[in-house]
């Protein structure tokens, strides 16, 4: 009867257990999803704010889509546009206006899976969208003597639609966030301050409120979805949810790849971590394995999508991957075990050692690999690292450098994380954590010192009877199986070993909040050199932001555990000050877009040009071009290419100091058939020695004293380029080709 009571009194214990965690597992969900949506209505708030984005035309609101925005929202158009649907990818797969006269396969070449994915979803729902209910027109008066334009609102509107998209994804990026810094933290109030710090430090996270459709935009959620997926694959062992999370974090690589071309770096550094992981035996090799599978079927999937995209296939991750699966195939057994400081010194030289072999096998892979394909796409990264630490500069280069993005970091950035106490509660967060580990670390050292001496007490005054000692070596056998009972698994392998070894040993460090911080040092080195990549280092501050919450690794004596909650609140309130004013900041910014000039230009291609009519200029312009007139181009914003920047170099020499003849030369291998000159660039002077001229006079030194062309071109006429169109801001000069000659008759007499 005992038992049966015992029984039924179990089995509500084990109810309330499980409600309790379905409902904190629901009260996340939940959580998520509100704090998505709300990051969901900011960001197209602050949009519409900033270019009253309601209100305009659909040439003006495609013009507003500037340089790499305009050229990929051009695909969506396309896939949205052509009829049927398979004309469409088709016309993706043979893209002749993007690189003219070439037929170029964008799925290969461009990350415009984004673009398919979403005009896909469009023309599945056109029928249902297509209606009042979802599209509402109206006719907006611009004044200024303009004419009235008509504004389309509404999802049923193809370019808002897309828009809706994109705030779809930023929401589930703070949803991503969220659910991240809770797991690693083990704490809803966790991933609560890391909400707080990614609003509080909204421009340094993300730009998707100003630059929508840019790729690290469509690529941050997945990212930090992966992320949160490895850290939980780091803590979680058992066989069902590990395969779980393998084929989740898989289709996320594969879908990273495909959205953001840079994310090859990323994987690149995230396997690097995990090798230094496994060589630090703070994870095992079969933890290595799995990981590596999982990138496995990601990388090979997302060459296929991509059609044998070669920047990936020759990329230095890929060649990292393959060293690093054959050292877990072949060599991962080949471990010393250290039980001395001999043994340990031997292992640190043997990791070093591993680690240089790897790397330069890596380098060396990648060489040969990009040799035998006859690649050069990736050189362009390269030339740009050197140059950020010599005086190396090229036309390319520079092209890259002297925009604000590809800058170092600012000063302004790092104090605005500082006033906010980003940096301040990551740093405070890493110490703790390290101090834990190191105590715990210390505190079974200790704990064996004490037990040695006990046991070599007890030794002693044994040895010291003059019984014949049966009796007490039976109790001494007796009491050393009761030791090992109460002792650790590794108390047998223990014994015997350095005292540095087995601290070294008892450093139990968690994997998951090891790996986030090792990749968080490595995007404050990828941010320092580069602006733009300051989104992944600002984001994973705030995921480490959450460990504050922790009340785990907070190693204080039990009668100061109970003050936590008022240092918190003392922590957190100028955290609270400064997301209030921030967020009041970034609401009250109010703009309307307006380019009247550009305007002119476009209408005027529309009209006055045919649809086989290629155009060579600038690359922001041309992207405006192909995206609103459908016009073919001979260069493309898209610079991860060797030909692009090639093109793109024989485009540009119009505001270098060439003569007419070397310029007609280059745009008549490209076969352009206009050419459009913008004063800005022309005319335009840099501070900092970023004008076109300067950038060309570094290019060719030897040119210096002759006349800049475009200044000869807008003040001069000349042979082969004829002026067809001016205004304020742009010229347009129509090419003469020489391959059509008038030839008179001839008599003979």
């Amino acid at each position: 009867m005992e038992e049966n009571n015992d029984d039924t009194k179990s089995e509500p214990v084990k109810r309330n257990y499980s409600v309790k965690l379905m409902l904190k597992f629901a009260l996340i969900v939940v959580l998520a999803t509100g704090l998505g949506y709300t990051h969901y209505r900011y960001v197209s708030y602050l949009f519409e704010n900033d270019r009253n984005f309601s209100y305009l035309s659909e040439m003006e609101r495609e013009m507003s889509f500037r340089t790499e925005m305009g050229f990929y929202y051009s695909y969506y158009k396309t896939i949205v546009e052509e009829r049927p649907f398979v004309a469409g990818i088709s016309k993706l797969m043979y893209d002749r206006l993007v690189e003219y006269p070439k037929d170029v396969n964008a799925f290969n070449r461009f990350n415009i899976h984004p673009e398919v994915l979403i005009g896909s979803i469009y023309r599945y729902f056109e029928p249902l969208l297509n209606t009042t209910a979802h599209r509402q027109c109206h006719m907006v008066d611009r004044g200024e003597g303009l004419a009235p334009v008509e504004s389309c609102v509404g999802i049923g509107q193809p370019i808002i639609f897309y828009l809706e998209a994109i705030w779809w994804l930023a929401g589930l990026t703070v949803a991503g966030l969220f659910l991240h810094a809770t797991a690693l933290s083990e704490s809803i109030l966790g991933g609560g301050v890391a909400v707080a710090q990614y609003f509080a430090n909204h421009g340094e996270c993300t730009r998707v409120q100003w630059a929508p459709n840019e790729r690290e935009n469509m690529a941050a959620p997945l990212l930090l979805l992966q992320a949160w997926l490895v850290s939980l694959q780091l803590r979680d062992r058992r066989p069902r949810t590990t395969f779980q999370l393998q084929v989740s974090i898989f289709i996320l690589n594969c879908l990273c790849l495909l959205f953001w071309q840079f994310s090859q770096f990323i994987f690149l550094t995230q396997t690097a971590i995990f090798f230094v992981m496994e060589q630090l035996r703070i994870i095992d090799v079969k933890s290595l394995c799995v990981f590596l599978h999982s990138h496995f079927c990601g990388l090979h999937m997302a060459v296929l999508l991509l059609q044998g995209n070669d920047m990936l296939k020759s990329s230095l991750f890929a060649s990292f991957f393959l060293v690093v699966s054959a050292y877990c195939l072949f060599f991962s057994s080949l471990r010393v075990k250290v039980q001395n400081r001999l043994d340990l010194l031997v292992e640190a030289w043997l990791v070093v050692l591993r680690i240089a072999i790897v790397v330069c096998a890596s380098f060396y892979l990648k060489k040969v690999i990009s040799d035998f394909l006859e690649v050069q796409e990736d050189s362009h990264i390269w030339d740009i690292l050197y140059s950020k630490f010599s005086d190396y500069k090229t036309f390319h280069t520079l092209i890259y450098t002297c925009s604000e993005v590809f800058d170092f970091l600012p000063w302004s950035s790092i104090k605005n994380m500082l006033h906010s106490f980003l940096i301040p509660f990551a740093l405070i967060n890493i110490l703790n954590v390290c101090n834990y580990w190191l105590c715990n670390a210390l505190s079974a050292s200790r704990k064996r010192e004490m037990e040695d001496n006990r046991v070599k007490t007890e030794k002693d005054s044994q040895e010291d009877t003059d019984d014949s000692g049966i009796e007490n070596n039976a109790e001494i056998i007796k009491k050393e199986g009761t030791d090992k009972k109460v002792g650790t698994v590794d108390d047998q392998s223990d014994a015997g070993i350095d005292n540095v070894v087995f601290f070294l040993k008892h450093l139990n460090i968690d994997a998951a909040i090891f790996y986030n911080i090792s990749q968080m040092a490595v995007y404050g080195v990828m941010a320092a050199l580069v602006m733009r990549l300051k989104l992944l280092f600002t984001t994973q501050l705030c995921v480490l932001s959450s460990l504050l919450m922790s009340t785990k690794y907070y190693v204080l004596p039990k009668k100061y555990m109970k003050y936590l909650p008022l240092l918190w609140v003392v922590a957190v309130s100028p955290l609270a000050q400064d997301l209030i004013d921030n967020t009041s900041q970034e609401m009250s910014h109010i703009g309307e877009f307006s380019d009247i000039p550009q305007e002119e230009l476009l209408e005027w291609i529309k009209r006055e040009t045919g649809s086989g009519a290629a155009f060579a200029g600038t690359m922001p312009v041309l992207a405006t071009v192909m995206l609103a007139c459908r016009r073919p181009i001979v260069a493309h914003p898209h610079y991860e290419h060797y030909e692009a920047r090639e093109r793109a170099y024989a485009v540009y020499k119009t505001y270098g100091r060439f003569t007419p003849m070397e310029l007609y030369q280059e745009l008549n291998k490209l076969r352009a058939t206009y050419l459009i000159i913008e004063h800005k660039y022309c005319y335009g002077r840099s501070s900092k020695g970023c004008s076109f001229q300067d950038i060309w006079d570094v290019e060719w030194p030897s040119k210096r004293g002759q006349p800049r062309l475009c200044h000869t071109l807008l003040s001069e006429p000349v042979d082969h380029f004829y002026l067809v169109f001016r205004n304020d801001h742009y010229a347009v000069f129509r090419i003469h080709d020489v391959s059509v000659r008038y030839m008179p008759r001839s008599f003979d007499t």
